[in-house]
């Protein structure tokens, strides 16, 4: 009597474990991640791969912009000086856009050429940066999200800009620069970090090549400064690359 009782309480125990197992199962089941909703909330699918869906709060689609900058030149053999400029663009969507941009030089002749004419008593054959303006493509692969300081969240891109348009240089003479303009080609990287819907702080590093007409500083047939004269003047076309760095405000309208 005693052992039917005793397996009686047993079986009794373990069905009763065993439908606390059942609902713990059950409940685990219903806190399980799902995939497919995580996958449908954050990415999107495209065929077989998915790409990042960001929550931006400061959009470029569908918005025009307006630069100024300010500048210096830092790969000028002979010159030195300040550099302005400005930029209006519109972009499409978050990737690509168009920008028209003109820049104006403020240069003197550097330190590199004092000494040379300390040494020779001569100024080198030399060309001189105007002014540029520019027709572009934008492309911006990169936009972020980072923590200052662990107090604010600071949004900003990165992106390439590829252009045409002209050079206006002038050839240094001793009776007078002669003013010149050539053919040219941008290659630029830009970074804006946005600390409002309309405002943006903007830095570029812009590459321009040009074909440029070379000539001697002294005309020929003029006395030169350590005696004799100047010989012939054309000294051919050059292929020249001119680097700035550019710190500059956006507004988006």
């Amino acid at each position: 009597m005693f052992k039917k009782a005793f397996l009686t309480i047993i079986l009794m125990a373990s069905s009763a474990l065993a439908q606390q197992g059942d609902k713990q199962a059950e409940q685990r089941g219903s806190d399980k991640l799902d995939i497919k909703k995580l996958e449908q909330k954050y990415w999107a699918a495209k065929d077989d791969d998915f790409s990042v869906v960001q929550n931006r709060r400061y959009v470029k689609a569908e918005r025009f912009y307006l630069t100024a900058e300010g500048g210096i030149p830092f790969n000028d053999p002979y010159s030195t000086g300040s550099i302005f400029g400005a930029s209006f663009g519109y972009f499409f969507n978050e990737r690509w856009g168009v920008e028209a941009n003109y820049n104006s030089a403020n240069m003197k002749d550097n330190d590199a050429v004092d000494q040379f004419v300390t040494q020779y008593g001569a100024i080198p054959d030399h060309n001189i940066f105007k002014s540029s303006y520019f027709l572009s493509g934008t492309f911006v692969p990169f936009y972020a999200k980072m923590s200052f300081m662990d107090k604010s969240i600071i949004y900003f891109d990165m992106g390439l800009s590829l252009g045409v348009g002209s050079v206006n240089y002038e050839i240094a003479k001793n009776t007078g620069n002669e003013s010149k303009n050539a053919f040219g080609v941008k290659l630029g990287i830009f970074q804006q970090i946005f600390f409002s819907e309309h405002f943006a702080v903007r830095v570029d590093l812009n590459n321009t090549w040009s074909n440029q007409d070379q000539a001697k500083y002294y005309t020929p047939g003029s006395a030169l400064p350590g005696g004799g004269t100047a010989g012939a003047n054309t000294l051919g076309s050059k292929t020249i690359n001119d680097t700035s760095l550019m710190f500059g405000l956006t507004y988006w309208h």
